[in-house]
């Protein structure tokens, strides 16, 4: 151990480079003071932009915009068939791409399958074989859009579909442009695993309902990066 004829301290909150120049032997101490990386936040912002009071949502507008792109030419023109249960649906292979989240929305919900052969299908599988699983599954097994990977989206990722400004929560017209009330989340009620949830886009709200019931779904695909 050399001894020092000569003490440095330093003391750092960011990352610091110390250069020392000396002609006699030197005893260095270095203290770097931690300091928590907060990430910038991503959150969404509801889209509400009327204000009923000081500082509620609609007067500060937080969060990250909406912002979409509508793809509709190349393999994003025309149909694919999606068959279940003996019925075809020619399903737009339109899409929607959410440049906030990175997500991937097919433009259209379900629409002529299910026991009413208007789009609505249960949670849970029925005994004709048709369910909101085994719709994105027949959806990947005809590459609806030219892709394979479309699944039934969560709570959270529906919900961020929805646009709070009034007079509903209904997602951005422009984007979607078929108003859709009540859409399947692939969610499970925790504390009533028989139900799951679902979106009522009118109030903007998520819904409890038994997986036996019938929606319509919106398959998603990515995050795209």
């Amino acid at each position: 151990k050399v001894q020092a004829m000569t003490t440095i301290t330093a003391t750092a909150t960011t990352p610091t480079s110390i250069t020392v120049t000396a002609t006699t032997p030197v005893n260095i101490s270095v203290a770097v003071l931690s300091t928590a990386i907060i990430p910038a936040a991503k959150v969404l912002a509801t889209g509400q932009t009327t204000s009923y009071a000081a500082n509620d949502d609609g007067d500060l507008e937080k969060g990250i915009p909406h912002s979409y792109t509508v793809l509709t030419t190349g393999q994003y023109a025309g149909t694919t068939n999606i068959t279940l249960n003996g019925k075809t649906e020619a399903h737009s292979n339109e899409c929607v791409l959410d440049n906030a989240t990175g997500l991937m929305w097919s433009r259209k919900t379900s629409l002529t399958v299910g026991p009413n052969s208007n789009g609505t299908l249960p949670w849970t599988v029925n005994g004709s074989g048709e369910g909101i699983y085994e719709y994105a599954a027949a959806a990947n097994a005809a590459s609806l859009a030219g892709y394979t990977d479309w699944r039934i989206p969560n709570l959270f990722s529906l919900f961020t579909l929805s646009d709070m400004e009034a007079t509903s929560g209904h997602p951005d017209s422009a984007a979607f442009p078929t108003l859709i009330n009540q859409v399947w989340t692939s969610s499970t009620v925790p504390n009533n695993t028989a139900s799951a949830y679902n979106v009522a886009f009118t109030t903007g709200i998520p819904q409890q309902v038994p997986k036996t019931n019938t929606y319509v779904v919106r398959l998603l695909r990515g995050p795209t990066s």
